[in-house]
């Protein structure tokens, strides 16, 4: 097993600090780092793989990144530390169990967040809320990031047609990969809010996720 971990940027101020955790919880596994970067100036990036992110968005940033991957299991995280490297073996361990799909969560039982005030845990709560009606996908933490694919996945479900850009992207791999019948599980994670830069989570982020979210319930009435 080859793992090829996706992290797109933006003025992520200790990136190559996350590059070497990450390298030191997956020395057990050959491996590589992809980062993809939207940053206002080009950073100096030791240890991974850089590519200057062409399109906008989160989830662009993603579908960029899985071309350049060269593993059979591609992994994506967040680049200011929120997710914890030394999750990666228990995440990948649920993938030599036999999984197609894990996802970090900070909703099942051991999950937490730290740092968030309560309209922000209230927002994204009510976010996978709807999400989960919407789409049906039976997953806690639906718009969790933290994720572990298993590369099969990725080329059946054809995720280079998916049409959501931003944080909704990852409702739509999961809605597809759940209508083929992938395995999908859940490890607990503890999501610390970031300590330095800004978030990507805008205003304008969350106005395109909701309806891009409507726009996938739409596609998915029609289509049945």
């Amino acid at each position: 097993m080859k793992i090829s971990v996706i992290i797109p940027i933006k003025n992520e101020p200790l990136i190559n600090e996350l590059i070497e955790e990450v390298h030191k919880n997956l020395r057990d596994y050959e491996h590589e780092i992809i980062i993809i970067d939207k940053s206002d100036k080009k950073p100096e990036i030791v240890g991974a793989k850089l590519f200057l992110q062409k399109s906008n968005g989160l989830g662009n940033a993603i579908i960029e990144g899985f071309d350049y991957t060269t593993g059979d299991t591609i992994i994506t995280m967040d680049g200011d530390f929120s997710h914890n490297p030394k999750d990666l073996p228990r995440i990948l361990r649920k993938i030599e169990e036999g999984y197609d799909i894990v996802i970090g969560s900070r909703y099942i039982s051991g999950g937490a967040i730290k740092g968030w005030s309560t309209y922000r845990k209230v927002t994204s709560k009510g976010a996978n809320i709807l999400s989960r009606f919407l789409v049906g996908v039976i997953v806690h933490d639906i718009t969790s990031n933290y994720r572990c694919y298993k590369k099969n996945v990725l080329d059946s479900i054809g995720f280079k047609k998916i049409k959501s850009s931003g944080y909704a992207f990852v409702e739509e791999i999961l809605y597809r990969s759940n209508l083929k019948g992938f395995k999908i599980t859940e490890i607990p994670i503890v999501f610390v809010d970031r300590a330095y830069g800004k978030s990507k989570l805008t205003k304008k982020e969350m106005y395109r996720f909701l309806i891009d979210i409507f726009k996938l319930k739409f596609r998915t009435a029609i289509s049945q």
